[in-house]
């Protein structure tokens, strides 16, 4: 059932901050505050780790497509690249020749991470980040806080690999191998952005294109394949070419000649005809 929205005085209020941000953002500003006791610009630092703290905090409710075999992103960024490239051996793709869509997300993006298809998870890597790496400036460098998920349905296969910097706690899958999730099921956090590559099947239809925008959770990215196609269902239902339908034999074929013509077929009488003879034939009883 979905929500009725007219009731709302602000509709447009579906996001907030996690309770560890906003402590988070109170120490920092408290010791902005004890650190001007020592030299007034100090308190400048700590008023940027505050809002630090805050970007990474921030989250937004999402409501995922109702799309069958649909993509979506796994979260919010700007699509750099579409290339046809292979997959990481990390990702553990059975068919290693995919489609890359590179998502760049900038440090005020929101921090959740969303299933892109529904399906299972079927593999999860992870590999801690360096602290020397405060930020993730190209998607490769090393260093990064980097995780590789493999999501299957239907022996389709799609592959996230989200890399962020280093320092502090920037991802936090909430997620296990084998675990079941619905399309744009929320599955971590990756707090002050970084980068996303989604590896869909070569053959998957793409919806996007270089430059733009995505909401996680939220925009299609493209479609899987079906397991039938169109042209494979028609025929399974009405047969090879000269064959007859399914369920249907040679017995119960039916020739031109037995269907009655249209003055041959017995037709129900019209009921006020039939209440215009009953009328007739007691006006012409005898009485007694």
């Amino acid at each position: 059932m979905t929500e009725d929205l007219e009731r709302k005085t602000t509709p447009w209020l579906t996001g907030g901050l996690d309770w560890e941000g906003v402590a988070a953002a109170l120490a920092c500003l408290l010791v902005g505050l004890l650190l001007s006791w020592v030299w007034d610009p100090l308190f400048w630092v700590g008023f940027a780790a505050m809002i630090a703290a805050l970007m990474a905090a921030r989250w937004s409710n999402r409501v995922a497509p109702d799309l069958a075999n649909g993509i979506v992103a796994p979260c919010d960024g700007v699509v750099v690249s579409v290339t046809r490239t292979d997959a990481p051996g990390e990702m553990r793709m059975t068919d290693l020749a995919t489609t890359r869509i590179r998502i760049s997300s900038s440090p005020a993006a929101t921090n959740r991470l969303y299933a892109p298809i529904a399906g299972s998870l079927e593999s999860l890597i992870t590999e801690d980040g360096e602290h020397s790496v405060p930020f993730a400036m190209r998607p490769d460098a090393d260093g990064l806080a980097v995780s590789y998920l493999l999501f299957e349905s239907r022996a389709q296969q799609v592959g996230v690999r989200i890399a962020t910097g280093g320092l502090g706690p920037r991802q936090e899958l909430e997620a296990e191998t084998g675990d079941i999730m619905r399309l744009g099921r929320v599955f971590g956090k990756r707090r002050l952005g970084g980068w996303c590559d989604v590896y869909v099947p070569a053959n998957a239809g793409q919806l996007i294109w270089p430059g733009q925008t995505l909401v996680g959770g939220e925009t299609v990215l493209g479609r899987l394949k079906s397991g039938m196609d169109e042209e494979d269902a028609f025929e399974s239902m009405s047969g090879e070419a000269g064959e007859l339908p399914l369920g249907v034999t040679e017995d119960d074929e039916v020739e031109e000649d037995d269907y009655p013509e249209p003055d041959e077929a017995d037709t129900p009488d019209d009921p006020a005809v039939m209440l215009a003879r009953l009328k007739e034939a007691t006006k012409n009883k005898p009485e007694d």
